[in-house]
């Protein structure tokens, strides 16, 4: 391969299965061959297989070359294709080079055969937009060519999985946040510039999977396009484009937006949150990113990356940016001393399919409902009739919190699980809209990191959403509020829900919870305070409740040190009965202070009670799901 224009031109002229030869060309595949009839049933081929045909690499090297059917999601038909050829051609290694004509895509892909179910791993271009890091994976395949067969395989499955992708964005990710910083210094401090710079960065890395669907006025390319038409009319991207597009488009509704925001076109109003202004933006109003930095960040990582909104799975890795990389940027971007004072390591996808799976296998279970009848739906096969009903029953009643959740790994994992177990049962509901629905009443995390938590409604926005199939943008539903499921505060500072649910409005916060997810405008604003009053009622309510106690505990230990033996003397208190009586006086002052506090309108700590007062109501988290942070020394 001489260079990544030639292997964008190879990619972009793929139509049908004969413009795919220089391709197979260039990776050491011979010439195509249609397969007859017969031949198709043997490799298990499905019906929605178009035009197939076959070419012979070194070895046991096979390429099928196809058209996918018009009605069939892409994906899912190269996994069907692989199952079908892992199913009936044993000791041969596959490439497979699908079509999608209508989309104009074009998928090359390989999969591994150590196990019943394959995971596909593959490179999805789109002949219209051939970004260069579709180009160089390309360049890889032909490079990774040698004369060992089942080595050519191995890296080919590598290339074409997301690792191979992920460690060059990583490092270039860290050099563009950097760089945008610095473009910020000396107008503020060094902390801020960073935190503005990394909330800009996922701001944008998230419309560029908006990109991916048509959302941004059908324009896949619309950031770019955007920012080089600013350059040529005198600049100023970030004040004259990004405040309007961020603050005055995607977070104002269509009929309230002004001139200059209704110029870009068909956008969402999204809501959410995402892209309304932080407190250190209003601080910093005057302070801009530099058009250098910003087209730094376009060339060298926007328009170089192909991003999906798909993210990995035990089936499916693709040669692209999704939005777990958000999680791992998070990690990648943190100081090593702030990793290991707060623990924040990331978690491989492999462990936390394994550990979400078997606890949501064990909650489900119930005395209708066996074990292993659960566990088999959750890896894709049909309970009986009776229990998919018992099953469905069971899911709406059911709450999971990670308690550290970080970036969101465990809870997308879960909220994905989750809704496809309610398909697979029968629920006749578009996906997204059970995804919203299993999002804000069943999903439920806390960490302490600010920027994690909006890191983790940022990836459940992007998972809810990228189910939607609506073209139109103006068509699009709101993203539901998530401040008030996804909380930052230490859970391990956070007094359970023991003995408290009698004190609690749990049935106000529960319909005050729900109205609010769906708010938008003024009326969020209103339900957000009603929101915080009521948490305030319940943190007196529990604060109050602690008080009480400690007093009944105070007087029944002085009752004890008090009362008479057999003899009618008294008991000469031991030091330790002194010291605990001690202990318990000094909770008692910190308790009563505390409830002060609180009735005086201070700042309310972070309490399970107060926050999740109407899962208290339902008698608790039904999952507690999540990886601990790992603190050495702890």
């Amino acid at each position: 391969m001489r260079s990544l224009a030639s292997a964008a031109r190879l990619l972009a002229r793929i139509i049908d299965p004969a413009t795919s030869q220089p391709l197979l060309d260039e990776l050491g595949f011979g010439r195509l061959v249609p397969l007859e009839r017969e031949d198709r049933a043997s490799l298990a081929l499905p019906e929605t297989v178009g035009n197939p045909h076959i070419a012979r690499g070194i070895g046991t090297l096979r390429v099928l070359v196809f058209e996918a059917g018009p009605s069939q999601h892409f994906r899912k038909e190269l996994n069907r294709v692989a199952g079908g050829l892992a199913s009936s051609g044993p000791g041969l290694l596959w490439t497979l080079i699908a079509i999608d004509r209508e989309a104009g895509q074009t998928a090359v892909a390989a999969f591994d055969l150590s196990s019943n179910r394959p995971r596909v791993a593959a490179l999805i271009a789109t002949s219209q937009n051939i970004v260069d890091s579709d180009s160089e994976t390309v360049c890889a395949l032909a490079a990774a060519r040698n004369s060992s067969d089942a080595l050519t395989h191995c890296r080919w499955l590598e290339i074409l999985g997301r690792e191979s992708v992920n460690r060059k964005f990583f490092r270039a990710l860290e050099h563009q946040v950097s760089q945008l910083a610095a473009s910020l210094l000396p107008s503020a401090r060094k902390e801020d510039a960073f935190e503005l710079a990394l909330l800009h960065s996922s701001r944008l890395l998230f419309l560029s999977f908006l990109e991916t669907k048509g959302w941004l006025d059908g324009d896949r390319g619309f950031l770019a396009n955007q920012y080089a038409d600013c350059m040529v009319s005198g600049g100023r991207f970030h004040a004259r484009v990004l405040e309007p597009l961020f603050f005055g488009t995607l977070n104002t509704r269509r009929r309230d937006r002004a001139r200059r925001a209704a110029a870009f076109g068909r956008i969402p109003f999204l809501n959410g949150g995402l892209f309304s202004r932080s407190p250190l933006e209003g601080r910093l109003a005057k302070t801009f990113f530099s058009d250098e930095s910003l087209g730094d960040l376009f060339g060298e990582l926007l328009s170089r990356y192909r991003f999906t909104a798909r993210e990995d799975t035990t089936l499916w890795s693709e040669a692209a940016i999704d939005p777990e990389m958000l999680g791992k940027s998070f990690e990648c971007l943190m100081s090593s001393d702030t990793r290991k004072n707060t623990g924040a390591f990331y978690t491989p996808q492999s462990l936390v399919a394994r550990v979400a799976e078997t606890t949501l296998a064990y909650a489900l279970e119930s005395s209708t409902i066996p074990y292993d009848d659960v566990s088999c739906a959750l890896q894709g096969e049909m309970p009986p009739p009776r229990q998919r009903r018992n099953i469905l029953e069971r899911l709406r009643t059911m709450t999971v919190l990670d308690p550290a959740c970080g970036s969101g790994a465990f809870l997308i994992h879960v909220l994905e699980q989750l809704s496809t177990l309610c398909v697979r049962l029968g629920d006749p509901r578009p996906l997204h809209v059970i995804r919203r629905e299993i999002l804000t009443q069943t999903i439920f995390g806390v960490d302490v990191n600010p920027t994690a938590v909006w890191l983790c409604e940022l990836r459940l926005w992007l998972s809810m959403a990228i189910e939607d199939p609506e073209k139109d943008p103006f068509r699009v539903t709101p993203l539901p509020n998530l401040d008030r499921n996804i909380r930052v505060g230490d859970s391990l500072s956070g007094e359970g829900f023991k003995g408290t649910a009698s004190v609690l409005p749990s049935r106000r916060i529960a319909a005050a919870r729900g109205r609010y997810c769906r708010a938008t405008g003024p009326r969020k604003r209103s339900l957000a305070r009603h929101l915080d009053s009521i948490e305030r009622e319940c943190a007196i309510a529990v604060a109050a409740l602690r008080v009480r106690r400690l007093r009944e505990k105070r007087r029944d230990t002085l009752d004890q040190l008090r009362s008479r033996d057999l003899f009618g003397q008294r008991h000469y208190p031991a030091a330790k009965s002194s010291g605990q009586l001690a202990r318990v006086r000094d909770e008692m002052r910190r308790a009563e202070s505390e409830l002060r506090h609180l009735k005086n309108g201070g700042a309310m700590p972070f309490s399970f009670a107060a926050q999740f007062a109407d899962v208290a109501g339902r008698g608790g988290f039904t999952v507690v799901v999540g990886n601990p942070p790992w603190i050495r020394t702890h």
